[in-house]
């Protein structure tokens, strides 16, 4: 077997993976941290447990005390594709979704008034808006776009809130951002001048094939700030803002070929976080009613270019700069909180979440859409010092079928997906 010396398809695989993520339709991180916030999919205006930190900083002058607090969130995808060949025909004769995938969103944080300062509040959490895995099969067609997708962003946030008066308090949040990735996909020279190759049986192309594996970490820092209003007692108002931050994702891409072959390089891959606006409002229209709205916009337009530089060649390549041309995106969140009996809260919530990415740039191993979602949840506070909760969230992917892929192997595919969604968290306060 020869080796291909040059072909931009290793190039794009590289920006494919740098640029993966399980991100929600329209932000770079999910955002249901919190019973709360699952349930009813809008909580920035009135987040009620140590969540704040994330949803509305500002917020966390509404507690009272020391709260330790922990939740946990679990996603489940169901994502099925077939690809278009050069004729138009849908292949192969069925289709194709991972073998196993999971994603998984942790926080624990701290929010406390100092033994019971008025004013003053400080958080602090670690957390998780972005983890996920993904396995996909060794002996389909897409194989040659991913096999394998781990990626987690941890972060570390520190807030301080305070109230300038009974009615109206500010906050100011500090933010170290980390993130880790591992993917791999086989490479075909082959595939890559004849990408209807990829139906083919994998035995014939298999001595051709070469597994292309990259890893990368990064480390940036972000502030956020916030308000948060209450001109009535039964109604409030929240707004944020999360400054964007540039982001330099810096590993490994190595290739083994079939005969055992081996070439490895460093990569680093720019990546710019953008910023964040996002407001909701809390309404308590009714004892023991509660009627949430919020909207969150991405400022994904900042996001016009994609640049990969290796520190040495692989297959001839030195530096790959890709198009991605996203626009702007925005989620829609309302839900209502009944409050049954003076321990018991249960929850419903409506959301409408839609993507940044342009359709011709969709990948297999980050196929993100608008969505629609609907929630459920429940609380119950065991005694003046425990609360508990549970949620269900359940999105659906809105039906793609692309014709005019730029990617490499294309990605005309037509296909559909949703998520299963589960939550749980405790608060507890001194």
């Amino acid at each position: 077997m020869t080796r291909p010396t040059g072909g931009t398809g290793v190039a794009v695989a590289l920006l494919l993976f740098l640029a993966a993520g399980p991100a929600r339709g329209g932000g770079y991180y999910n955002p249901d941290f919190g019973t709360k916030r699952g349930g009813m999919m809008a909580v920035i205006a009135n987040p009620d447990d140590p969540t704040a930190i994330f949803h509305n900083p500002a917020a966390m002058t509404g507690l009272v005390g020391t709260h330790l607090y922990h939740s946990q969130t679990w996603f489940l995808a169901d994502a099925r594709m077939q690809f278009y060949d050069s004729q138009g025909v849908l292949r192969p004769d069925h289709a194709i979704g991972p073998d196993w995938n999971l994603g998984f969103s942790p926080f624990i944080g701290v929010v406390t008034d100092f033994g019971g300062l008025q004013r003053l509040r400080m958080g602090v959490a670690v957390y998780a808006p972005n983890a996920f895995g993904a396995v996909l099969p060794d002996d389909e067609p897409t194989r040659y776009h991913v096999l394998k997708a781990f990626f987690i962003a941890p972060r570390l946030t520190t807030s301080f809130a305070w109230a300038f008066t009974p009615r109206f308090s500010a906050a100011l949040s500090f933010n170290l951002l980390t993130s880790g990735l591992y993917a791999e996909r086989m490479m075909n020279p082959l595939v890559l001048q004849d990408p209807d190759l990829r139906f083919a049986d994998p035995e014939t192309l298999a001595p051709y094939d070469a597994k292309l594996k990259l890893s990368g970490m990064a480390v940036t820092w972000a502030w956020d700030t916030a308000l948060w209003f209450r001109p009535l007692e039964t109604f409030r108002i929240g707004v944020m803002f999360a400054a964007g931050a540039p982001s330099r994702l810096k590993g490994r891409a190595r290739l083994r070929y079939a005969d055992g072959t081996r070439e490895s390089t460093r990569q680093r891959t720019m990546i710019a976080i953008p910023f964040t606006l996002q407001a909701g409002t809390s309404w308590e229209f009714a004892r023991d009613f509660e009627w949430n709205v919020d909207v969150r916009y991405w400022h994904y337009q900042v996001n016009q270019e994609q640049l990969t530089r290796l520190s040495q060649p692989i297959m001839g390549i030195e530096e790959f700069r890709e198009p991605k041309n996203y626009r702007n995106a925005y989620s829609v969140g309302t839900g209502l909180l009944y409050r049954v009996i003076p321990p018991v809260d249960v929850m419903a919530g409506f959301q409408w979440d839609t993507t940044g990415f342009r359709e011709y740039t969709l990948s297999v191993e980050n196929p993100n859409r608008d969505r629609l979602g609907v929630s459920m949840g429940v609380r119950w506070r065991i005694n003046g010092h425990v609360r508990v909760g549970l949620s269900f969230v359940r999105q659906w992917f809105q039906m793609y079928d692309i014709q005019n892929s730029i990617t490499t192997p294309p990605t005309n595919a037509k296909g559909y997906g949703a998520i299963s969604q589960f939550g749980a968290d405790v608060d507890w306060s001194l």
